[in-house]
């Protein structure tokens, strides 16, 4: 048999194909040796190299064949210890040695961008936003008003107690919700609520209260908790409103214009 042709330094893309064809037939061997076995003949590579070269004794020697399709001239001790990384790397020849080849074993996380990378932390996703780490009371204030959602618009509800109301009027409803955060001791209406312990002028870093209650114009009162609008009663607008206790659009900049009192509860 021809003695196979040496490696190219730079090798075609076909005959990359090629060897890496000839590696996978060699394995399913290793795997399958009785199909090896039953075979009569070989198929020829294309460098000339026979998958079913025989030793002296007629036996099949996997190595051997391994040996002349590379064409490296390893012998069977050598070609006998190569990993399939090994076997690669002698396929592309690129000189690569086994002790170097275990960089070739695909790993796609390893091909993928870290997280890092993209502005992303550990269990984050695109597309998300990460949730704030707001106080407990935060939650409790949502809850609340969650729970509220639904309850019809009456005049001077909330203002009788924490106690279950048939419905709320604006200020009865905030109240409640600043109460089960652990703000006011009694329910308070829209002229009050500016001077109450534990409430501060300005926008809140989770919870803002939207306050009017200057003579001559209508009092009411919203509140904003983690960018969520919630209100009893009001004006219509193209955020919603104007009805019971309800979960709102936010509004816009000229409707919060109309309330004088920026408030929020402190620490929040």
């Amino acid at each position: 048999m021809p003695a196979p042709a040496p490696i190219p330094e730079e090798m075609s893309i076909d005959a990359v194909t090629s060897r890496i064809s000839q590696i996978l037939a060699m394995q399913q061997q290793l795997t399958d040796p009785s199909s090896a076995l039953a075979s009569s003949s070989t198929s020829a590579d294309s460098g000339g190299a026979s998958l079913g070269a025989t030793t002296g004794t007629g036996s099949t020697s996997f190595s051997d064949a391994l040996s002349s399709a590379l064409g490296t001239g390893s012998t069977t001790a050598d070609t006998s210890a190569l990993s399939p990384d090994s076997l690669m790397a002698s396929a592309l020849g690129d000189g690569t040695d086994s002790s170097t080849s275990s960089s070739l074993t695909p790993d796609l996380a390893s091909l993928l961008p870290s997280t890092s990378s993209l502005g992303l932390s550990t269990g984050s996703t695109l597309g998300s936003t990460t949730a704030t780490n707001a106080p407990a009371q935060v939650e409790a204030m949502t809850n609340m008003a969650n729970s509220l959602v639904g309850k019809p618009y009456v005049y001077g509800g909330g203002h009788s107690g924490w106690g279950p109301q048939t419905g709320y009027d604006c200020s009865g409803f905030v109240s409640a919700v600043l109460h089960a955060g652990g703000y006011l001791t009694s329910p308070v209406d829209t002229t009050a609520l500016p001077s109450q312990a534990g409430m501060e002028p300005g926008p809140g870093q989770y919870v803002t209260v939207y306050d009017r209650a200057l003579p001559g114009q209508s009092g009411h009162v919203i509140i904003e908790i983690n960018g969520q609008f919630y209100e009893s009663g009001g004006s219509h607008g193209a955020w919603g409103g104007g009805g019971g206790v309800e979960k709102i659009g936010t509004p816009s900049a000229e409707y919060l214009s109309t309330f004088p009192n920026v408030l929020h509860p402190a620490g929040l």
